[in-house]
């Protein structure tokens, strides 16, 4: 199952207008948000494990659910966060290093 990040886009922008505004979110999580794997990210010398969403509002930021049940999160993801791995059957596959945009 995949979302479009740019429909996402087209929702918000017809929702909230001139307001909106896409800064927040981080482009190296789009893939994730869209295909709703699992990742592992290290969050200040903390290592989590969820799937990518996002939050409401005009000014919205890429968060981590950390179960299927979540339906919001105290982790925002944000530039200083590491992507370490996603999730690849039962088992985590590291991905390379990728710098925020």
């Amino acid at each position: 199952m995949t979302r479009s990040f740019q429909d996402y886009l087209l929702r918000a922008r017809a929702k909230w207008g001139e307001k909106f505004s896409a800064s927040s979110l981080d482009v190296r999580f789009v893939t994730f948000y869209e295909n709703q794997k699992r990742i592992k990210i290290d969050t200040c010398g903390t290592v989590i494990t969820g799937t990518v969403g996002v939050t409401t509002g005009w000014v919205p930021v890429f968060i981590l659910l950390r179960t299927k049940r979540s339906f919001g999160s105290a982790w925002t993801l944000t530039p200083s966060d590491i992507i370490l791995a996603v999730q690849r059957g039962r088992e985590y596959v590291e991905v390379p290093c990728t710098p925020s945009a």
